[in-house]
């Protein structure tokens, strides 16, 4: 897989993880709001551990 495209959606998984994280911080603890920024920071966890996990894979 070419490696920018790894490097691209390493990039957006930071970019949702991270701002998902930060809002985790600043909304209400049981509203609607406060899911979202958990599921956001999980995704955008899950696009960076799938990302690291494809580097590591041998090449055939």
């Amino acid at each position: 897989m070419d490696p920018e495209i790894l490097k691209s959606f390493f990039r957006l998984g930071v970019m949702v993880g991270g701002c998902g994280f930060v809002m985790i911080f600043l909304q209400p603890r049981n509203s609607p709001e406060f899911v979202l920024s958990v599921c956001s920071t999980l995704i955008g966890a899950a696009l960076m551990l799938g990302v690291v996990l494809l580097m590591r894979l041998p090449r055939s």
